[in-house]
């Protein structure tokens, strides 16, 4: 089922094969309003549209053959971050295909599956979306090629499906997938579907582990819970000053999400706040905390929240909150240091 926001990071497979064809990027990112830093921002969401609108405007720039089958053989389970650590733990096979697909918000699914038994065998269909459009075949093509990635991945090298059938018509080289599949595809045919034996499906991950494996599953249902609603511009610098070992200053923040000084303050002045507001605010949460659980000097924590020195440090702290760190520490029953 599709969602309406994405993890940007899905892009990342089509367009390492755009670089590797020597074509720039920031123009079609440009085009469809996605940030360079989404690329490498764990938690930014893009809406289904702007995934969709950018892997058409890929497409026509490669005008490859078999663009599906070069994409879907990029789709290794570390790409699904914490997913692909969940699916990588799974009891199976089954239940490792079956977990990418449970957390659509974390995955790139834009097709309907269904699987079945037949004797001894196992299918899985890939439906057409009508959402999709235009790129039907390619995302066919590349979810067929990822799921045979995946189990290769998984199981080894040695695996390949038994049959292979898809609706689009006849490609100019029909080797390509030959080669990759390495069985018979048949071409307009009435399904897009792949078949393997049931000892395949039945087969347990090296990784398998049932405690890990729910430990995970339920990081992914926790962060599913988050994608309702896209990221802004304050989140992300939030989320940065945060996690730095030291807050770093403006420049290496907007440096690192490939932006100007001028573009982020508008972004943020556009949200209603500012980059001062968010340095601020998040100084005052990480010095007040570093003050009650640890026993850092002033100096260690001014170096941390990226002031020049202590001195600096206790002028802002008192300017918070009206005393100072040495007084604070005494109210909080926390050892002066200085």
């Amino acid at each position: 089922m599709l969602r309406p926001f994405r993890l940007a990071y899905g892009l990342a497979p089509i367009i390492e094969i755009l670089e590797e064809h020597g074509h720039e990027i920031a123009p079609l990112l440009q085009r469809v309003n996605i940030p360079r830093f989404a690329l490498e921002e764990p938690s930014y969401r893009i809406r289904f549209e702007q995934e969709l609108t950018f892997i058409r405007l890929a497409l026509a720039a490669l005008d490859i053959p078999a663009a599906g089958l070069a994409v879907g053989q990029r789709y290794h389970l570390p790409l699904f971050g914490v997913l692909g650590l969940a699916a990588s733990c799974a009891p199976t096979v089954r239940e490792l295909f079956h977990t990418v697909p449970s957390y659509p918000a974390l995955a790139w699914g834009s097709i309907e599956l269904s699987v079945w038994r037949e004797g001894g065998d196992e299918y899985v269909a890939f439906h057409e979306n009508a959402d999709v459009g235009d790129c039907a075949a390619f995302f066919v093509e590349r979810d067929t090629t990822a799921t045979l990635t995946l189990f290769r991945q998984t199981l080894g090298a040695h695996i390949n499906p038994l049959s292979v059938r898809l609706r689009q018509p006849h490609p100019p080289d029909r080797d390509l997938y030959t080669a990759f599949f390495k069985c018979d595809v048949e071409f307009g045919d009435s399904v897009n579907q792949i078949c393997f034996e049931r000892a395949v499906w039945e087969a347990s991950p090296p990784q398998a582990n049932a405690m890990s494996y729910r430990f995970f599953t339920n990081q992914c249902r926790r962060l599913s819970d988050v994608m309702h609603e896209p990221l802004s511009y304050a989140d992300v610098v939030r989320s940065r000053l945060r996690t730095a070992t030291r807050i770093p200053p403006l420049t290496e923040v907007v440096s690192s999400l490939y932006l100007t000084k001028r573009t982020l303050q508008r972004r943020l002045d556009e949200e209603g706040t500012s980059f001062a507001d968010i340095l601020e605010a998040v100084r005052i949460e990480r010095a007040t905390d570093l003050m009650r659980r640890s026993g850092m000097h002033n100096d260690q924590i001014a170096y941390v929240l990226g002031f020049a020195d202590a001195s600096a440090f206790s002028r802002a702290f008192k300017s918070w909150t009206g005393e100072s760190p040495r007084a604070f520490r005494r109210g909080s029953n926390v050892d002066s240091a200085s």
